[in-house]
């Protein structure tokens, strides 16, 4: 799976910063609008990695990481595979590939989730993958897969509170984990594409489009400030204002958005 946008909660921003940035990110320090101060690095195939403060204790987890370094490229690790630990506990695993000019970069080289130990098949069934060495998948990790936020996914009807949603196949400390292949077949089953519920004349904040769609408000945002967002149809004073045609045609194009069940 390859994400356009990864973000990390952490409670230990600073010290993340240092991490990332040691490891040959360049992070760019960032805030939108009335929002948290955060941190922000373009990878090289326009992926997103964010650092974001956290509002509660934050998941540790498993990223993995490639970047290209020129020869012998100052602030970088040497060639090679590399597992890591960021302040946080999260594992990371580095995957450094020497570049020269003319030479196309290898892959990866963007965020993205491993495949599990063992899972083989769940890589392509179109479902979340989960961490290396565990069976299950948290609502966290689904709702990155799907392009949502976890509390959205955890407390919605159509969501994590279906009557067909499957059941917990057990924990990691205190966070439900799901079979990913169960989670791939109700999403497969339950839910077909459709257009958030919006008045196509009617204009709506980033927030009104949030609560429509199920995205979470930063991300709209982050997609505003970097053109992957159309402009606003009206401004009203510092307010910027989306037609709700607008704001469907632009979601269609999405992997996901907001979903129904049959």
């Amino acid at each position: 799976m390859i994400l356009e946008l990864a973000v990390i909660y952490t409670n230990r921003l600073d010290a993340c910063r240092d991490f990332y940035r040691g490891i040959g990110l360049t992070l760019v320090r960032e805030r939108h609008g009335n929002g948290p101060e955060h941190y922000a690095a373009t990878l090289a195939d326009g992926g997103v990695l964010e650092l974001y403060p956290a509002t509660s204790r934050p998941e540790t987890g498993y990223l993995r990481l490639g970047l290209t370094a020129p020869p012998n490229g100052a602030g970088f690790l040497p060639p090679g595979r590399h597992t890591l630990t960021d302040p946080d506990g999260r594992t990371v695993v580095l995957t450094v590939a020497e570049s020269h000019p003319g030479q196309v970069p290898p892959e990866p080289r963007t965020v993205a989730r491993p495949p599990a130990v063992g899972a083989g098949p769940r890589a392509s069934n179109g479902g979340p993958v989960p961490p290396e060495g565990r069976p299950g998948v948290t609502y966290t990790e689904i709702a990155e897969h799907y392009g949502m936020s976890a509390r959205y996914l955890s407390e919605n009807p159509r969501w994590g509170r279906h009557p067909g949603w499957p059941a917990a196949i057990g924990r990691r400390g205190r966070t439900i984990e799901f079979d990913p292949e169960a989670i791939a077949r109700f999403f497969g089953e339950h839910h077909t594409r459709e257009a958030a519920a919006l008045e196509p004349s009617r204009r709506y904040t980033v927030v009104e489009i949030a609560e429509a769609s199920g995205l979470q408000p930063d991300s709209i945002r982050s997609d505003i400030s970097r053109g992957r967002w159309p402009a606003p149809d009206e401004m009203d004073g510092d307010r910027k204002l989306w037609r709700g045609e607008t704001v469907t045609t632009h979601l269609a194009g999405r992997r996901i958005y907001r979903n129904k069940p049959k």
